[in-house]
C-alpha cells in the first residue's frame, strides 16, 4: 500500500488492511513453524503474531521519528492507526506489543496505554475461561 492509496482510504479500511495483512502473515508464518518445527499451532502461532506485532509496531515507530512535524514527509509516509496495532496485540500479539512499549514507543499516550491495559485485562479474562480447554493444561 503506498502512501497516496493509504491517505485515500477510510481509517475502519485502514485498520482492517492492516490487521488481516498481519494476522494472514502470522498464520502463514505459524502452519511453517508447525510444519517445520513440529509445534503445536497454538504455539505457532503466538510466537509469529508476537514477531508479527513487534514487526508492525517497529515500523510505526520509524515511520513516527522519520516525520516528526515535516509537513512533506506526512504526506509520504503512513502511520498505522493505533487500533489496528491494539487489535494485532488483542489476537496475541501482547508481548510483541510490551516489548515495543517498552521500547520506548507509544509510551506518552495515556489513553493508548488505557487500552493496552484493558486488552491484557480481557486476555486474562480468557484464559481463565478456556484454561482447561488450552494444550499445555
Amino acid at each position: 500500500m503506498n502512501a497516496y492509496t493509504a491517505r485515500r482510504m477510510s481509517l475502519p479500511v485502514r485498520v482492517l488492511s492492516y490487521t488481516l495483512s498481519g494476522t494472514l502473515l502470522s498464520l502463514t508464518l505459524a502452519l511453517i513453524l508447525e510444519s517445520a518445527f513440529s509445534l503445536h499451532l497454538i504455539l505457532a502461532w503466538l510466537i509469529s503474531i508476537n514477531v508479527f506485532t513487534l514487526l508492525f509496531y517497529w515500523i510505526d515507530k520509524i515511520n513516527a521519528v522519520w516525520v516528526g512535524d515535516s509537513e512533506a514527509r506526512k504526506a509520504k509516509k503512513v502511520r498505522i492507526p493505533e487500533p489496528a496495532l491494539l487489535l494485532l496485540a488483542l489476537v496475541g500479539g501482547t508481548a510483541g506489543a510490551a516489548v515495543a512499549i517498552v521500547l520506548g514507543h507509544k509510551r506518552s499516550k495515556p489513553g493508548f496505554l488505557l487500552l493496552f491495559a484493558m486488552v491484557i485485562v480481557v486476555q486474562i479474562f480468557l484464559i481463565y475461561l478456556y484454561r482447561d480447554q488450552l494444550p499445555w493444561s
